[in-house]
């Protein structure tokens, strides 16, 4: 099946729910980097500009990523969770992804439901490091690929004696 579309937003957009867990951070032309305070956590928030209708059909959801790095293993993404609107529509618990360089980490959405409101993605973070280089991420871009079921209407007509 083949991607109809791709939204992405840069990671300087990214909204910090609790910004009191927060040691810095600072937004520049080609990331946000975040450092957190010492054993904390915190959720990270993108939200993704979204083709709700295309073609006068509805999108559905393929897949969300993240391009990000992590200074050390001591901080780390946790949790993905997708959103349409106020709909969760699948979650990521239990991860402990800290790359050392910007990869693609790509988190699939079972079922490719259809896009009714707004996309959005929720990062929870971990920060367990006892200095700011281990305590930091930062966040190049984030996206969600759409894509398009091509549907065929079929009619049944059951004739009876």
């Amino acid at each position: 099946m083949a991607i109809t579309q791709a939204m992405w937003v840069h990671g300087h957009s990214m909204k910090i729910e609790f910004p009191d867990r927060i040691k810095s951070s600072w937004r520049a032309g080609f990331f946000i980097r975040v450092v957190g305070k010492p054993g904390t956590t915190n959720w990270f928030h993108f939200h993704v500009p979204t083709p709700v209708i295309v073609n006068d059909k509805r999108q559905m959801v393929d897949s969300a990523m993240l391009r990000f790095r992590a200074g050390s293993n001591s901080s780390a993404v946790t949790n993905v969770h997708i959103y349409d609107g106020e709909n969760r529509l699948v979650t990521y618990d239990g991860l402990n992804l800290s790359p050392a360089a910007f990869g693609l980490e790509r988190f699939n959405t079972p079922g490719k439901p259809s896009v009714l409101w707004g996309m959005g993605i929720s990062i929870g973070v971990r920060f367990s490091g006892t200095t700011d280089a281990q305590n930091t991420l930062e966040f190049a871009s984030a996206g969600i690929d759409f894509n398009l079921f091509e549907t065929v209407r079929l009619h049944f007509k059951i004739l009876t004696a």
